[in-house]
């Protein structure tokens, strides 16, 4: 019986186990299978191994542009066919992979892609598969507009109920502005990608004439120019939203002496004076100019940006309206009466019904009493705009407080120059994680709202107009289509499906998009800017990672070419020949480099902008090396040395 006792014992020892092990590896199952819950890892390499076809739920709203397949891409007949769009969002169009054969030869001089030729050893040949081709001709390249005019979609697609209603392209032209055929070629990327409008900030890169004319950049469109542009977006059936800073951001026209006197801080020539009614005719003057030129393209929406206005109230004229207007509210007062008067003056040169957009930032620490006051809901609609990866400037009280007094809202996300001021390479999950953040935002506080319109999805060129060049566009592309497939998407965020839908828009092999760190999507996609995405965040990063390991790894700079042998002309020229040659060789490579990216750019920049852009990047490394060569050249003329100790110099300002 004890026998019996103890294996009785000993079964139900087993079976208890037993059933907490099955318990634990259902567990494990069901959570690695559901991303962000599970295991990103486990996921991307799913997504790495998954079969290049776009999911059903996506390819109901995916419209396939007219592009015929390659020649020599297989189809599977097991694979369905993508439906055509009901809708119409942000990224950009498939189209086929080229450079396969003389048929499908790119007629633009950044999608040719040809087999390697490496004959420089030092560069790396698995980026040089692009390879920039100009038309020949002015004929070829007219040909090759019309060809891309009659490939674009020409109808607005109705997105009423959907997810997003509007989806917004936002191109900020304060810095890298693109040529015009770029330009052109962009936006029909966009709207082959299924994107409703476009958000054009022009800047300094209008055409402005009279009091303005001297404010707006070398390198500005003409009017000719503009009318390319925006015929160009009409006739793709988009929604063209201009925005006029009218607040903050100014710099653009209070940089120069003569608007000193109109600054709210002579300090900071970011926000107007307020109360300067002879400085804000200015900001009307620039409204008069965008509206009369757009006014023909439909004016649906029209923005007046108003972000990012640090400090107002402070000018002398702006004190003094505060005392004779508002003695309850102060500041908070004026910005708002500010804002109203704007808005109205938008709506009496547009009409009633355009409808006025501002960004939210200034307008939601304000007290809600004051902004009923002025009935400013009734005029504006804020565009919420966070470019985090977990919206973090706009906690569930934030969007309490604008429900207020605001019955209509916008969301805004980043596809590119919103990671950090200096980001010269596009970090494309950064930007994944934050649209795929605003989805989850919108589906949690669109309750709060009667409406919320849509999402603009940004791409700034510099944070401010004073600041140095982000992620230029051809960087920002890829990322752009990724992040308009996910408002798409939505609420859906099926990450196999929205970067198998990316992959196939830029028309990379086996449509493959990969996101990984700082690496490329694909070695081998036909969207124009590619030469210029590949070569430099492909060949010219990996590049510059080799030259700068081997000058800092390299014993004879080490040891006799340092910075303290170059400061206190301390040396042993038994090595300068190793260290000129070693400095020379790397030279060689970092211009011979610098020369090719320079070219691959030349057809999509200004000159103005391709030097700028090189000095940030490129630059920097090679003025090293140059400093370095030069120091070596005096060193090695010397024949004696300083008695030691000698004075260690203590001047910043000094190597």
């Amino acid at each position: 019986m004890s026998l019996i006792r103890v294996l009785r014992r000993r079964g139900m020892s087993y079976i208890i186990k037993g059933a907490i092990i099955v318990c634990f590896v259902i567990f494990l199952v069901n959570i690695t299978s559901s991303y962000p819950k599970g295991s990103p890892l486990i996921l991307q390499h799913q997504i790495d191994n998954a079969p290049s076809v776009v999911h059903q739920n996506v390819a109901e709203n995916f419209h396939e542009p007219p592009f015929a397949q390659p020649q020599n891409q297989e189809h599977h007949e097991d694979q369905p066919e993508p439906q055509k769009l009901v809708d119409k969002a942000q990224p950009r169009k498939v189209k086929p992979i080229l450079g396969q054969d003389d048929e499908h030869e790119p007629e633009s001089e950044t999608q040719a892609l040809q087999q390697p030729v490496n004959k420089n050893p030092a560069v790396d040949t698995k980026y040089e598969s692009v390879q920039l081709k100009t038309p020949r001709t002015e004929d070829e390249k007219l040909a090759t507009q019309l060809k891309y005019t009659a490939q674009a979609p020409a109808t607005k697609p109705n997105r009423k109920g959907a997810f997003y209603e509007n989806i917004f392209v936002h191109f900020d032209l304060k810095g890298a502005p693109p040529r015009i055929s770029y330009f052109v070629n962009l936006l029909k990327l966009v709207a082959n990608s299924g994107a409703t409008g476009i958000l054009l900030e022009w800047e300094e890169m209008f055409p402005w004439k009279g009091k303005l004319e001297q404010f707006k950049s070398t390198d500005a469109y003409n009017n000719e120019e503009v009318k390319e542009i925006l015929d160009t977006a009409k006739n793709l059936g988009l929604t063209i939203v201009p925005l006029v800073q009218t607040f903050g951001h100014l710099e653009w026209i209070l940089k120069f002496e003569e608007m000193r006197k109109y600054r709210e801080n002579d300090a900071y020539p970011q926000v107007i004076c307020l109360g300067d009614d002879e400085g804000l005719e200015y900001v009307r003057e620039a409204l008069r100019q965008v509206i009369e030129v757009h006014k023909d393209y439909g004016l649906p929406f029209f923005h007046i940006g108003a972000d990012e206005a640090f400090e107002f109230g402070v000018c002398e004229k702006s004190r003094a309206w505060i005392r004779q207007n508002a003695s309850e509210g102060g500041k908070q007062t004026l910005a708002l009466n500010h804002l109203k008067v704007t808005a109205e003056f938008v709506k009496s040169l547009t009409g009633q019904e355009t409808t006025v957009l501002a960004w939210h930032d200034m307008l939601k620490d304000f007290q809600s009493q004051l902004i009923k006051n002025l009935k400013l809901g009734t005029l504006v609609e804020p565009v919420v705009w966070d470019y985090s990866e977990n919206i973090v400037t706009m906690p569930d009280y934030s969007f309490s407080v604008l429900a207020e007094n605001f019955p209509t809202i916008w969301a805004s996300s980043a596809y590119k120059g919103a990671n950090f001021p200096g980001a010269k390479y596009i970090d494309i999950r950064h930007y994944e994680t934050n649209n795929r953040a605003w989805v989850t935002t919108k589906s949690t506080q669109q309750r709060k709202f009667s409406k919320f319109q849509g999402i603009i999805i940004t791409g700034w060129q510099r944070y401010d107009h004073l600041a140095g060049l982000c992620e230029i566009l051809p960087m920002g592309t890829p990322s752009m289509v990724l992040q308009v497939q996910i408002a798409l998407q939505a609420p859906n965020l099926d990450m196999n499906a929205y970067r198998a839908a990316a992959g196939r828009i830029l028309q990379c092999e086996r449509d493959a998009f990969s996101v990984n760190q700082l690496n490329l999507i694909n070695n081998r996609c036909g969207f124009h800017g590619f030469a210029v995405y590949s070569y430099f965040q492909g060949h010219i990063k990996d590049l510059w990672a080799r030259l700068e390991e081997e000058l800092e790894g390299n014993h004879h700079i080490q040891g006799w070419g340092s910075r303290y042998s170059r400061r206190h002309n301390v040396t042993q020229n038994w090595y300068i020949s190793s260290i000129m040659s070693t400095v020379d060789n790397l030279l060689a490579q970092a211009d011979s480099a610098e020369n090719q990216l320079r070219e691959h750019m030349k057809p999509l920049f200004f000159d103005n902008t391709i030097d700028e852009f090189l000095f940030l990047t490129t630059r920097p490394f090679s003025d090293r090396l140059r400093a370095l060569k030069q120091d070596m050249e005096r060193l090695r003329g010397l024949r004696t040395f300083p008695k030691r100790h000698f004075p260690i110099s203590k001047d910043p300002t000094e190597l």
